[in-house]
């Protein structure tokens, strides 16, 4: 603001407020102060400015972007007006705008950084990548060390599925900036997106060496171990990170998870109680608070003030959307079906919003695996991988009760769970990289010592999260993804494929939050048309294999265990063992979303749950088409 505008000082000291609520980031306050100042002093464009930056914050973005307009009609000349301007229309989506304002803001300041950085944003969603990346490379000119570019830079090459060379950017990066812990967060986090945990996780490792007190390396380091399933080490390593920052809410909240995984739920409870009342606008211990309890009255005091927070306008979206789903459960256990709909549709909302997810691109890749894994190529390189039976897969769509069947198996005195492992993938990805060939289409490359290589790779790494047992469960249920290639590496092993109803399976995914890259949960149509493609992959699975692929329907499962347990423990070579039949007296840790269901008894309560919110499922039934007919 220009002081010789004003000639109060109670004017003053509203615009300090204001000033004060924006950096504390009290934006409904902030702009109250603000339109008192607007109002007192209309033609003072510095005061336009804080009053859209304020709105900005709130989330109103259109508003923001009309005083944005107003304070640059004052002060035309002046290019972090347009800059902001343009900053404002990207939060709104509306890249053609933003990049019109960015290049006015150029036409004032033609070497003007931000300018130019925010043309390649804007050109970018707009869709023109082409030129977003040499706009990138054209403001790295002007700053080769700048890390926000190099970042933007990469995370376009990925957009445009140039993986390999957002990767190198990077990498070279780290390499030549290693001082820049911002370059590593970048890098790990593009490792962990692409579902590359261990060498994010190893990257962070690395990383720490040269920046031993970054707190967000280490916090990282920690949730990369805790998605490794490495909970006692997760467990040491958050509480570490709590003698630095005792108060953080995110390293708090993990810890919770972790100690509820490990099966210490009064110390998870404490933690996530104290943590809804030192942070009220963080949502996320309210998901971890439904998920632990059964509520029985829409009265209950954890939903009153679960309502309560929604009211909160200073909340961010990112944290209301926990406390959507977790309201929607509570209502969900109080039989209040319509308004747990209503909050999960709320929730699912807000999360589809925060990604990027191409159906018509994952159609694709299953269109792809069908393609390249004809019965041919299966009969070609019949029985050249490794003879051993040592590995189970369990496979299955999310929440089909893959976590369920792993627990009650592992009751038995012979069998052992590597958890949900990602090596099947892992070795996919670097057999493509050493052929030079994308996956699935590098399978053509195999050759029996390549098979033999690759299953001895796995095995070690079931050996070691397993060491002794007969048999050894790989519960990742997106391996139905690579039911071929394991059938390749283990010709003799057994695939068991979990399924439960379309409508329930749906449901249940709906209903829940996933760890990223299990995007297409968010939408119902989405949602259906991923099902589909599912179970068109897994036909094509079941007629290469045969009774090899071995099919557990979680209905029956649940309602008569006995004979489905007995049939199965007899095509894998296991005898009957009746401890299989009272798993819940033997879980120890569960480290899925099925934490808290897999430690009751075996139940039929989820059956048939969908025809609670039979009115609210017209996209999904419609989405699904002939899948309900099975």
């Amino acid at each position: 603001m220009n002081s010789s505008n004003v000639d109060s000082g109670h004017l003053q000291k509203t615009w300090q407020k204001g000033v004060r609520s924006l950096e504390q980031r009290d934006f409904v306050r902030a702009v109250g102060h603000f339109k008192k100042v607007a109002k007192a002093i209309p033609q003072d464009p510095d005061v336009h400015f804080a009053l859209a930056d304020a709105l900005l914050g709130q989330g109103r973005a259109d508003n923001a972007i009309r005083e944005y307009r107003v304070g640059i009609d004052l002060s035309p000349g002046l290019a972090m007006g347009w800059i902001r301007l343009g900053g404002a229309f990207l939060i709104a989506g509306q890249g053609s705008k933003a990049l019109d304002a960015f290049n006015q803001a150029q036409t004032i300041e033609p070497g003007n950084l931000r300018a130019r950085a925010g043309a390649a944003e804007a050109a970018a969603m707009a869709g023109d990548l082409e030129t977003a990346q040499a706009g990138f490379v054209s403001a790295l000119a002007l700053a080769p060390a700048n890390p926000d570019l190099i970042i933007s830079l990469a995370r376009l090459q990925d957009a445009q599925g140039q993986t390999d060379e957002a990767e190198d950017t990077l990498r070279r990066a780290c390499r030549d900036y290693p001082g820049e812990t911002a370059l590593w967060l970048a890098l790990g986090r593009a490792l962990q997106a692409w579902d590359r945990i261990e060498e994010a996780h190893t990257l962070y490792q690395e990383a720490r060496v040269t920046h031993p007190g970054a707190f967000e390396l280490l916090a990282e380091f920690a949730d990369t171990t805790y998605q490794m399933r490495d909970l006692d080490s997760a467990r040491d390593l958050y509480r570490q990170l709590l003698q630095v920052e005792p108060k953080n809410p995110s390293v708090r909240n993990s810890l919770g998870q972790v100690l509820a995984s490990l099966g210490d739920e009064a110390e998870a409870r404490q933690l996530f109680r104290d943590l809804i009342q030192d942070e009220p606008l963080f949502g996320e211990p309210w998901l971890n608070i439904a998920r632990a309890r059964h509520f029985t009255s829409i009265d209950d005091p954890d939903i009153r003030q679960m309502r309560s927070v929604l009211k909160r306008r200073q909340m961010n979206p990112s944290q209301t959307l926990y406390v959507h789903f977790a309201l929607g459960k509570a209502l969900d256990d109080c039989k209040d079906y319509d308004q747990a709909f209503f909050h999960y549709d709320k929730g699912n909302g807000l999360r589809r919003r925060e990604l990027q997810f191409d159906a018509d691109e994952v159609e694709r890749q299953f269109d792809r695996l069908i393609e390249w894994f004809p019965p041919k190529l299966m009969e070609t390189l019949s029985q050249k991988g490794s003879s051993k039976t040592q590995p189970l897969f369990i496979v299955g769509m999310p929440r089909s009760g893959t976590t369920l069947l792993e627990q009650v198996l592992c009751a038995h005195r012979d069998m052992g769970t590597a958890g949900e492992l990602r090596d099947l993938a892992r070795i996919a990805r670097n057999f493509a990289q050493s052929n030079e060939k994308p996956w699935p289409e590098c399978i053509t490359e195999a050759s029996g010592s390549s098979l033999q290589a690759m299953a001895s790779e796995y095995l070690a790494a079931l050996e070691l999260r397993a060491p002794g047992s007969v048999r050894v469960i790989d519960k990742m249920p997106q391996n139905f993804l690579h039911v071929g290639f394991a059938a390749l590496l283990f010709p003799d092993a057994t695939v068991v494929h979990c399924t439960r109803d379309p409508l329930d399976t749906c449901l249940s995914n709906y209903f829940q939050i996933f760890p990223r890259g299990i995007d297409f949960a968010y939408g119902l149509p989405e949602l259906g048309r991923y099902y589909r493609n599912y179970q068109r992959l897994m036909s094509h699975w079941q007629a290469l294999l045969g009774e090899r692929l071995v099919t557990v329907r979680y209905e029956q499962l649940v309602s008569d265990p006995e004979p489905v347990l007995r049939t199965l423990l007899k095509t894998i070579g296991l005898p009957w063992d009746p401890a299989c039949l009272s798993h819940q007296d033997t879980v120890q840790r569960v480290d899925t979303l099925s934490l808290y269901q897999v430690r009751q008894p075996l139940n039929v309560e989820s059956k048939g749950r969908w025809r609670n919110y039979k009115k609210h499922l017209g996209p999904l039934r419609e989405a699904l088409g002939e899948s309900l007919d099975i």
